[in-house]
């Protein structure tokens, strides 16, 4: 059953130092083998961001993000849980696959924005299947997938192989943490896309004129292809205003953490 996690809070708590609380209260990264056990035993949930237009301020779709509890029911860190799985990418398959039902399976109106991880597609295909896209295909709401920004030169080239394959199935197209520090921007990426996602980091390097210029370009480009621009971690209102600023079209972070949506694996 979906609900909303507690009452509305006030806009004067800081989100800051809620994800602040999130994060001391976390437990360790499991091993992949404990990660299994715990997806067995449906100790993980989705919690839906809402993507709010700028221009309204109304919610136009949800990002579907993975949350895994241990035993204690402590949250586990979603994004240790996804590293510690590249040691095993038959379990990162089925994690993926595992999670992205639920996803689908309690989305609430509006466009679903889900991540998939190129390296979860290739061992997908590699043993012959599209166990991955079929999930996300018999979703009933307009499904935006978000392929993860490459680090590698073979991480960019399956993002380009897991992009086409979503495009091939008519589904949304997203290129996720663009402008993440240590990754690469593949331009070939970038002309067939419907939404950019804006790395958070911006919001710290925005300052910076040069860093500033960047990022007002990437919102301008986008624009002349006809692609929606998102920028991510909005936590404060001066992170709102710099969006306005530089143009972009949406946002999402934990400002709007009283519009945040969840269900829990049965």
């Amino acid at each position: 059953m979906m609900r909303r996690p507690g009452h509305p809070r006030a806009r004067a708590r800081s989100a800051i130092q809620a994800r602040a609380s999130l994060l001391r209260a976390a437990a360790p990264v499991p091993s992949p083998s404990e990660i299994m056990g715990l997806v067995l035993d449906r100790r993980f949930a989705v919690e839906y961001q809402p993507v709010v237009d700028l221009q309204t301020g109304e919610t136009i779709g949800h990002e579907a993000l993975a949350r895994f509890f241990d035993a204690r029911g402590r949250p586990v860190p979603p994004a240790g849980v996804f590293a510690r799985l590249h040691e095993d990418p038959p379990s990162l398959l089925q994690v993926e696959l595992e999670t992205k039902r639920l996803h689908v399976e309690h989305a609430p109106a509006g466009a679903l924005y889900v991540n998939i991880d190129p390296d979860s597609y290739h061992e997908d295909r590699a043993t012959g299947g599209t166990t991955l896209l079929d999930a996300l295909a018999a979703s009933g709401s307009p499904v935006v997938v978000e392929a993860i920004e490459a680090r590698t030169s073979v991480g960019a080239r399956r993002g380009r192989a897991l992009l086409r394959a979503v495009r091939a199935r008519g589904l949304g197209v997203a290129l996720d943490d663009v402008g993440a520090p240590d990754t690469l921007l593949s331009l070939e990426a970038l002309i067939d896309l419907d939404v950019l996602k804006l790395d958070r980091s911006w919001l710290d390097r925005a300052g910076n004129p040069r860093e500033r210029a960047v990022l007002e370009a990437l919102a301008s480009l986008a624009r002349r292809l006809d692609t929606r621009t998102v920028l991510e971690g909005i936590e404060t209102a001066s992170h709102l205003a710099l969006a306005r600023a530089v143009g972009v079209d949406a946002v999402q972070g934990f400002l709007f953490r009283d519009r945040f949506l969840s269900s829990a694996a049965a």
